[in-house]
């Protein structure tokens, strides 16, 4: 029994008992932190969700003013200017021949490198940065076809969503990024 004005930890110290602190909870405690997560942007881009590794990712931007490019594709807005670097700013949603749904106010551009180049996409919203473990991952089934089927790298779960990884070496092939039509006319 703890005698008068002593405290239950110097009645327990005195008593030999063995008492564990804090430290020793911590001591011997490992928590196992996989290491092979993949750390993914969401965001929005036609009503459906979609995902880029953070790695692809240089920053996220609000809209900003371009300069239109005579002769480029229908989803090439211009080129921007990103803190003195010139960048082709991609209407994401008319890439992947969608509407785009999100109001002007959440819109973002996400500034992915891709081959050593800068490059603007518009998306609807930004929504979180995910891990998904590479499991998680399916290639996209083979009876998916049209238009957008080679934009895909690969799906993921998402609570009760799929999310769509984008593989940004078929959105930002350059070929592309030129109108078809587009040669001169009249000088020979």
């Amino acid at each position: 029994m703890a005698g008068e004005g002593e405290d239950l930890w110097q009645s327990l110290s005195r008593s030999g008992e063995a008492v564990a602190t804090e430290e020793d909870y911590e001591h011997g405690y490992s928590r196992e932190v996989r290491q092979d997560l993949r750390r993914y942007l969401t965001f929005r881009c036609g009503g459906e969700l979609y995902g880029l590794s953070i790695h692809e990712l240089a920053e996220i931007t609000r809209p900003m003013s371009t300069t239109p490019v005579p002769r480029t594709a229908n989803f090439v807005l211009g080129i921007g200017n990103v803190r003195g670097t010139v960048i082709p700013i991609v209407d994401l949603a008319m890439r992947l021949r969608l509407v785009a749904v999100g109001p002007p106010a959440s819109m973002r551009v996400l500034i992915v490198n891709h081959g050593d180049e800068l490059y603007g996409l518009v998306v609807d919203g930004v929504h979180d940065v995910v891990p998904i473990p590479p499991e998680e991952f399916e290639p996209p089934p083979g009876a998916l076809g049209g238009a957008r089927a080679g934009f895909i790298a690969a799906l993921a779960r998402q609570g009760s969503e799929i999310l769509i990884s984008l593989d940004l070496a078929v959105v930002l092939d350059p070929r592309d990024f030129v109108q078809a039509n587009a040669g001169l006319r009249g000088r020979q």
